[in-house]
């Protein structure tokens, strides 16, 4: 398509808005095993899936017959490829609601952590893991990427197994922003 108007750009980013405004928040930890700094293994996580599922009602996400995450009122804690721990939040109003979320998901990792001598960490980059030394997880897509990614990025794997972070997802209705900052008449 080819494009004529300023106009037909803003009506392109227009026919998407969402009937509600939220944000919400992915934030990934690192599980290691108190003892000795090491990551946790597939077999701790289920023990905080179960955890989870026994204790605060969560649902089991499965791949096969492998459970890789759980879901409750809009709330998913999913792996990613070297067994760092995800939530990914639920459509909420504002950051005050983000941070008592991921507060309240805190208090209860912990205290699952607690009952099988792992404890989280929540950095950037794993500072005592050697990638060779990385657990994995059965989930599928992580076998390709491993395989596939290396291909075109030399850090490629670092960046899959020894960094866990945080990322921001906010949507919000575009007409309000764009009458206000281009004074258009939109209908």
């Amino acid at each position: 398509m080819k494009i004529k108007s300023k106009e037909q750009i803003i009506e392109h980013f227009i026919s998407g808005n969402k009937p509600n405004q939220f944000i919400g928040v992915e934030n990934e930890k690192f599980l290691l095993k108190k003892k000795n700094n090491e990551r946790a293994e597939y077999s701790d996580l289920l023990k905080i899936f179960n955890f989870f599922t026994s204790k605060f009602n969560w649902q089991p996400i499965k791949e096969d017959e492998n459970i890789i995450g759980l879901r409750k009122n809009g709330k998913i804690i999913t792996l990613e490829p070297g067994n760092q721990i995800e939530l990914s939040g639920s459509q909420l109003s504002n950051i005050h609601e983000v941070c008592s979320e991921s507060y309240e998901f805190q208090k209860k990792l912990n205290i699952a952590c607690e009952n099988f001598d792992l404890k989280t960490l929540s950095v950037g980059f794993d500072p005592f893991s050697n990638i060779d030394k990385i657990p994995n997880n059965p989930k599928k897509r992580y076998k390709i990427m491993t395989k596939e990614m290396p291909k075109n990025g030399s850090l490629s794997l670092e960046m899959m197994y020894q960094t866990a972070g945080t990322q921001i997802n906010i949507d919000y209705k575009m007409r309000k922003i764009l009458k206000k900052n281009l004074n258009l008449h939109l209908i």
